[in-house]
C-alpha cells in the first residue's frame, strides 16, 4: 500500500473474468449514492467488464448491461438505489461534461469510463481503479484520497482470502479449473463453478468470521459450518436421496468442492411451464415420505454435529419456533408502521404457546428437516432413477423435526406461484406415503405453514433493510396470502381473532 500526495493506492491481481468478478462483489457493496467510481486503463483493459460486473452486483445478475460507448450514458434504478454508467471515451471536451449533467447526480453512484476525459471534474472523493494487462495477468490499482481511506477496510481479507481459494484448489487438483462466480443467495456463502477437463463441479466458499455470534443464529440452530453441510448430505444418501457428493474439503477454512447438480432447479421449471413439473413434486413429496421412514431407523438428531456447547438434542422445538416467528414481530410490524402494546404481545405469546402444545400431542416422530425445501433449493437429475431424480441442495441447516413443516416449505413457495390444484394434492400423497394421520396433518400443515410464512415477512423486510436485497419485498403479498389462507384453520382461530384486532390487513388480502 501506498500513501502519496494525499493518495493512498493498492494494488492486486485479477487474472481472469472469474476474478474481476469476485472483485466486483467485493467492491459493490461499498458504494453509496453520491459516490463516483473511476475505471481508467487501455481498450480492452477490462473497464467494461468490470463495471458490467458491479452492476450485476447491485441489481442482480440478470440485469441487462449494454456498453455505454454510443449512448453515453446508461441509467439503472430500483426501489433504493439509482446507478450512472458513462463512457467517455467520445468526448472532446471536458466542458461537455456539464452538458451531460453528471454533476448534477448526488443521489446516484456514478460509473465512469475513460475518466480522463473528465479534466478538472474529477471529484475530490471519487474511488479510482486502473486496470492493466502485465503479461499473463491483468493487474488493478485501486487508489482513493487519503480522507476516504476507510474504502479499503476489508481489501487485505479479500486477498488474503484470494490465496487461500487458490491454494486449496491447487493442492486438491483443480488448480487449473476455469472459474465462474454463482449467484449468490441470501446468507454469506459464496460459489463458484469449476469447469476442469470437460467436468463441471461448484466451489462452496462460507469463511468462519471471528466475530459471528448471532444470537438469533445460534437461538435456532442456523448452520455455521461446512461440517453440517456434509454430515447432513451424507444423511440423505444414506436415506436414498440425492444431496451433493463431496470432492475436496478443508472444514477449517470452510472450503468445499462439490458435485455440481446444473443450471435448472425447479424455479426454472415453473418459470418455463415445464409439462414433467407434477412429475418432478410428486417424487420430491416421496423423498420427504422416504425421510419419514428412514428417521424409524436412524435418530436425524445424531445427523448432524452441533457445537460441543449444546448439551442435549437438538430439535425444532418450541423455543425454535417462538424464536423464529418474532422476525415478524420485531422487523415486519415496524416496517408497517405499528406498534403493538403490551397486552398484544401477551395474548400472541399465549396462542402460540397452545399452538405448540397442539402439534406436541399429536406424538409425531420427528424427521430430519431440511428447512428450506423450496424450488431455487431443488434441481431435476433426470438420468437417476425414483426419488434419486430430486437433488437437494441448501440443506446445511437441517434439524430435527415436525415432517409437516418441509411439505409446506415445498407447496407454499415464497418466491413462486404453483398450480393450484398442487397443495391439496401433494399434501394427500405424503400422508398417504407416510400412513400419518390426515386431520393431525392438516392442522400441523396450517400452524407450520403461518408459523414459517411470518418468519418469512420478517425475514424479507430484514434482508431489504440489512443488505439492501430489496427484490425479496415483491414476494410479500404471496406469503400474505398463504397466512391468510392458514388464519382459516379452525386451530388457529383465536390467531385469526388476533390478527383481526391487531393486523386486520392481513386478512384482507
Amino acid at each position: 500500500m501506498e500513501n502519496g500526495n494525499a493518495t493512498i493506492s493498492v494494488t492486486l491481481d485479477l487474472p481472469d473474468v472469474s476474478a474481476v468478478r469476485r472483485f466486483a462483489g467485493w467492491i459493490a457493496p461499498r458504494l453509496n449514492k453520491g459516490d463516483w467510481l473511476l475505471l481508467s486503463g487501455d481498450l480492452g483493459a477490462g473497464k467494461t467488464e468490470l463495471a458490467r460486473c458491479i452492476i450485476r452486483q447491485v441489481f442482480g445478475d440478470g440485469t441487462d448491461v449494454p456498453s455505454p460507448t454510443f449512448t453515453l450514458i446508461q441509467h439503472y434504478e430500483s426501489r433504493d438505489i439509482k446507478l450512472l454508467h458513462t463512457d467517455l471515451y467520445r468526448l472532446e471536451s471536458s466542458e461537455e461534461i456539464l452538458e451531460l449533467g453528471l454533476l448534477d447526480e448526488t443521489d446516484s453512484i456514478v460509473l465512469v469510463e475513460w475518466p480522463e476525459k473528465l479534466g478538472t471534474y474529477v471529484p475530490t472523493e471519487a474511488v479510482m481503479v486502473h486496470l492493466e494487462d502485465i503479461g499473463p495477468t491483468r493487474q488493478c490499482s485501486l487508489s482513493v484520497n487519503s480522507d476516504n481511506a476507510d474504502f479499503f477496510q476489508g481489501l487485505d481479507d479479500f486477498i488474503d482470502r484470494e490465496k487461500v481459494l487458490a491454494d486449496f484448489l491447487e493442492k486438491n487438483g483443480y488448480g487449473q479449473a476455469v472459474r465462474k462466480t454463482l449467484a449468490g443467495d441470501a446468507s454469506r456463502r459464496r460459489y463458484e463453478r469449476l469447469e476442469l477437463d470437460n467436468k463441471r463441479f461448484i466451489l462452496m466458499d462460507w469463511q468462519a468470521l471471528p466475530n459471528d455470534n448471532d444470537a438469533y443464529k445460534a437461538k435456532v440452530f442456523l448452520s455455521n459450518s461446512v461440517t453440517d453441510f456434509r454430515n447432513i448430505c451424507a444423511y440423505l444418501i444414506r436415506c436414498g436421496l440425492s444431496a451433493p457428493e463431496i470432492f475436496a474439503q478443508d472444514d477449517a477454512q470452510g472450503l468445499l468442492v462439490l458435485e455440481d447438480f446444473g443450471t435448472l432447479n425447479f424455479t426454472h421449471s415453473i418459470d418455463a411451464k415445464d409439462p414433467h413439473l407434477p412429475i418432478f413434486y410428486h417424487e420430491t413429496i416421496m423423498a420427504l415420505a422416504a425421510l419419514y421412514h428412514h428417521a424409524d431407523t436412524e435418530n436425524p438428531e445424531q445427523a448432524r454435529q452441533f457445537d460441543a456447547k449444546v448439551s442435549s438434542p437438538v430439535s425444532y422445538d418450541k423455543a425454535v419456533i417462538l424464536t423464529e416467528i418474532q422476525q415478524f414481530i420485531d422487523w415486519y410490524m415496524p416496517s408497517q408502521g405499528k406498534t403493538l402494546p403490551d397486552t398484544a404481545l401477551t395474548k400472541w405469546e399465549e396462542i402460540w404457546a397452545s399452538l405448540v402444545g397442539k402439534l406436541e400431542a399429536m406424538k409425531i416422530r420427528d424427521v430430519m428437516m431440511l428447512r428450506d425445501v423450496h424450488s431455487p433449493n431443488l434441481h431435476w437429475l433426470g438420468n437417476r432413477q425414483s426419488i434419486r431424480r430430486v437433488g437437494f441442495i441448501d440443506i446445511q441447516d437441517g434439524i430435527a423435526g415436525h415432517p409437516a413443516y418441509d411439505v409446506v416449505s415445498l407447496l407454499q413457495d415464497a418466491r413462486r406461484d404453483l398450480p393450484e390444484d398442487y397443495e391439496g394434492r401433494f399434501k394427500a400423497l405424503f400422508v398417504a406415503e407416510t400412513g400419518l394421520d390426515a386431520s393431525d396433518f392438516d392442522t400441523a400443515y396450517n400452524i407450520f405453514g403461518v408459523q414459517r410464512n411470518l418468519r418469512i415477512l420478517g425475514i424479507f423486510v430484514r434482508l431489504s433493510k440489512m443488505q439492501g436485497k430489496s427484490s425479496y419485498l415483491q414476494h410479500i403479498p404471496r406469503v400474505n396470502g398463504y397466512i391468510k389462507d392458514g388464519l382459516a384453520h379452525e386451530a388457529l382461530a383465536d390467531l385469526r381473532e388476533w390478527f383481526k384486532t391487531y393486523v386486520p390487513e392481513v386478512l384482507e388480502i
